[in-house]
């Protein structure tokens, strides 16, 4: 039994935490109009001119003018855009922090993936502390790509409307749901899961797992994308509530090493990673094959076969996934190299996602992992 757990028998096994917390302070505005209520949202919290920030690429793709279409619309606000280039640096927030003083601006809305996120969360974190604002800086994150990670810092709001990802491409929307599966993956076997984030996970790999077919066969398809922003979405909030574990550490390793995109990561590293971890979480493998699978191939399956089902059925996908997409399933595909090893393993060794992991993970058992997935 883990260390601060009591089991409960009442007909079946529970294992439910003697102690958890959960934090969600964000407000969600998920459909097909939410875009539409950003300025009735501003106005309530008495705020007229938000910093917009923006990246740059998105002036192509359209979706700025979506935003600003909205916010043109309504005589309540007045925006103001802030363009950024990758990668987001220190030189960046300085130019977002002076950019919100000059033009008097009251509020922040992030649009984009998770840099914008990220750039607009150290921006009002310095804010605040520069104007020492007691009621703080409303803060709005409005994510295209949806990995789940726009709900970190804990934004105000964080609005949903698939209107917003109509122009990602298959293969990345793909990728993205394929973070969303090892979100709620590492979510649901952590050492701190707890019957909320259960929830959370279970629930974002049913809704992942029911429209990625509906998406690979009509890639726009509205209600299929608004189920995979808000899987994503659930997944990040589990996530962020229970810790993640190796697959998030080696992924990050791979990133900050050999530059390599975190979803391309999680792609090649989650098959390898599950089988890694399969005696240690195979009772909870075979619980997730329902929301994987649906309940006929669950309910069909021996209890002692579902969670390496599970396992199988993960790689399976990926690997369709690289047949008709081009997804990695290898790390050579994606330009690392074995010489690249070591440094990931320390990257990975220091890894806040393995701060809390159940179990001691050695360099040994990242290099194993990094030589299966090569």
């Amino acid at each position: 039994m883990i260390s601060g757990y009591v089991t409960i028998r009442k007909g079946c096994d529970l294992m439910i935490p003697q102690y958890y917390e959960f934090i969600n302070k964000t407000k969600i505005l998920s459909g097909f109009r939410a875009l539409e209520r950003i300025p009735v949202e501003l106005n309530e919290r008495g705020k007229t001119r938000p910093l917009i920030i923006c990246q740059r690429e998105y002036i192509d793709k359209g979706t700025q003018k979506m935003l600003m279409k909205t916010l043109e619309g309504s005589a309540l606000v007045q925006g103001v855009i802030f363009l950024y280039c990758k990668p987001v640096d220190e030189e960046c927030l300085v130019q977002g922090v002076s950019e919100y003083k000059e033009r008097e601006c009251d509020s922040l809305i992030t649009l984009g993936d998770d840099s914008a996120f990220e750039l607009g969360n150290n921006i009002r974190i310095k804010l605040e502390q520069e104007l020492d604002s007691d009621s703080g800086i409303t803060f709005i994150a409005v994510p295209t790509a949806s990995s789940g990670s726009e709900i970190t810092g804990e934004a105000d709001l964080v609005v949903l409307d698939p209107k917003l990802t109509l122009n990602l491409s298959l293969r990345d929307t793909v990728l993205s749901a394929l973070d969303t599966l090892c979100h709620s993956i590492e979510a649901y076997t952590s050492v701190k899961k707890n019957p909320v984030s259960d929830a959370y996970a279970f629930s974002a790999i049913k809704l992942a797992a029911e429209s990625l077919p509906v998406i690979i066969k009509k890639c726009r398809d509205k209600k299929a994308r608004n189920c995979l922003t808000n899987g994503a979405l659930l997944s990040g909030m589990g996530f962020l509530n229970s810790k993640g574990g190796i697959s998030h550490a080696i992924a990050r390793g791979l990133t900050e090493c050999c530059r390599v995109s975190h979803a391309e990561a999680v792609s090649v590293i989650l098959p390898h990673c599950l089988e890694h971890n399969m005696i240690k979480n195979d009772q909870y493998y075979g619980e997730l094959l329902l929301p994987l699978k649906g309940p006929d191939i669950y309910s069909e399956t021996p209890a002692y076969e579902r969670g390496r089902k599970f396992q199988k059925a993960i790689r399976n996908m990926i690997y369709e996934f690289h047949i008709k997409l081009d997804i990695p399933v290898c790390l050579s595909e994606i330009g690392v190299k074995r010489t690249d090893f070591d440094k990931i393993s320390e990257l990975c060794l220091k890894d806040e996602h393995l701060a809390d992991y159940s179990e001691e993970v050695h360099k040994d058992d990242i290099i194993n992992i990094l030589n299966l997935a090569y």
